[in-house]
């Protein structure tokens, strides 16, 4: 009952909110404001190889108090609202909302106003031309989709292809629409949903009521529920959040996918793309969890999305066992890769080709970059440098394109690199 109420207040809330602030529109509280304040700062959005100056990208501290004593609350379309933390001292927690991400859709954050300032860089379109360079290709996203959202009756909503999709052929490229900083244990519990609320209200409408329909299953008040349902894990100024993304949670779980998502801290764009040939009518799908783990681990991390996983390995008793023997083994390569006795090129190049053969078997080709970098690693830890600088080099390749371009763990692969370079 408590659930239907907050889903039919919700749904009244934003039958009466529009995409833009319209004069008619704006709420009382509002009347007096204006909704195009002046710049006050400028700055140099991403995109080093031609900068440019934009209010956009004004990296400005504001919180409730500063935006109405400035009567600005550049960049965000209307002024935070923030919670006190319960311990004196500590950070606001504020809803900060833009409603013309990329052109294309509205994005709330729920986060502190010193992480909103640092991010605010993600509102900027980031330049063209550094972007192809950084990610050493142009993006092509495939235009029609090359998918049908369906109801798969068993399953719920699903992704299914209407034509045939190529491997490595990006389907989607999609941009949050709440961000919810991920520790919010210093704030009370009931200002976190109100800020939720709140963060839901703020959005245009069309992605506020496609929110709504997504799936939820963990209880509690609706939008907390969705979000923890379908979020995934996101960095927005080094900081953990949890990233609502559309289109993206109607893909369903299978531990053997047939996509992947490569993500944009940047931009924080992600993009789904095909991680083999699929024929028209398959379900698009793309693992919930990480992709090495074991049957017996992933079945119990499932049952906390509220489901049992029937995907084709775990359908087969035989082909789940043979999994579980291939990804016992990955492991226990892996674990063998630290012991001295196995620090020599011949016992970690022998290692390395097993690895890589079983990463073939179990279709983990997105997790290869991460064997590189250990790999890379041991070979430093062996003086081995020239090794150790191929392995890295590798390791930056194949984590580029399978987590993207300016992923954290590309960026990482690429720091040590340099330090092997000295």
């Amino acid at each position: 009952m408590a659930m239907r109420y907050y889903m039919l207040t919700l749904a009244l809330w934003l039958g009466n909110i529009v995409a833009e602030p319209q004069p008619s529109d704006i709420p009382g509280w509002l009347e007096n404001y204006n909704f195009n304040p002046p710049g006050e700062c400028n700055s140099n959005p991403a995109g080093p190889l031609n900068p440019r100056e934009t209010y956009f990208m004004c990296p400005l501290l504001v919180d409730d108090e500063t935006a109405f004593k400035r009567r600005s609350w550049l960049p965000w379309t209307f002024p935070p609202v923030c919670a006190e933390p319960e311990k004196s001292g500590g950070s606001k927690l504020c809803v900060f909302t833009y409603i013309n991400l990329r052109g294309e859709v509205g994005i709330s954050l729920i986060t502190t106003p010193e992480i909103a300032a640092g991010g605010a860089g993600i509102l900027g379109d980031p330049d063209p031309l550094w972007e192809n360079w950084a990610r050493g290709r142009p993006l092509v996203v495939s235009d029609p989709p090359p998918y049908e959202v369906k109801d798969l009756e068993d399953k719920g909503m699903g992704v299914i292809a209407n034509r045939t999709i190529r491997k490595d052929e990006v389907v989607m490229l999609r941009y949050p629409v709440i961000l919810r900083i991920m520790d919010y244990r210093p704030w009370k519990t009931q200002d976190v949903m109100k800020l939720l609320h709140r963060a839901a209200v703020q959005l245009p409408q069309k992605e506020a009521m496609q929110m709504l329909k997504l799936a939820h299953s963990k209880g509690g008040y609706i939008v907390e529920d969705i979000v923890n349902t379908n979020s995934f894990g996101v960095l927005l100024n080094s900081a953990d959040h949890s990233g609502l993304y559309l289109d993206v949670s109607r893909l369903n779980h299978a531990c053997k996918p047939n996509m992947y998502n490569r993500f944009s801290s940047t931009t924080l764009g992600m993009e789904v793309v095909a991680y083999r040939d699929i024929e028209p009518g398959e379900e698009l799908t793309f693992s919930y969890l990480p992709l090495n783990l074991l049957s017996e681990q992933r079945q119990t991390l499932i049952r906390e999305w509220g489901f049992n996983c029937t995907c084709s390995l775990c359908a087969s008793p035989e082909a789940s066992a043979a999994s579980d023997r291939h990804r016992s083994r990955l492991q226990e390569l892996l674990a063998e890769l630290d012991l001295p006795e196995v620090r020599s090129r011949a016992s970690v190049s022998k290692r390395v080709n097993e690895i890589l053969d079983l990463c073939k078997k179990e279709s983990l080709e997105a997790q290869v970059g991460d064997f590189y970098t250990i790999v890379a690693e041991v070979y430093s830890g062996m003086g081995d440098v020239d090794l150790a600088r191929k392995y890295a080099k590798l390791a930056i390749e194949e984590l580029a394109h399978y987590a993207g371009y300016d992923h954290e763990r590309t960026r990482s692969a690429v720091a040590f690199l340099e330090i092997l370079n000295g």
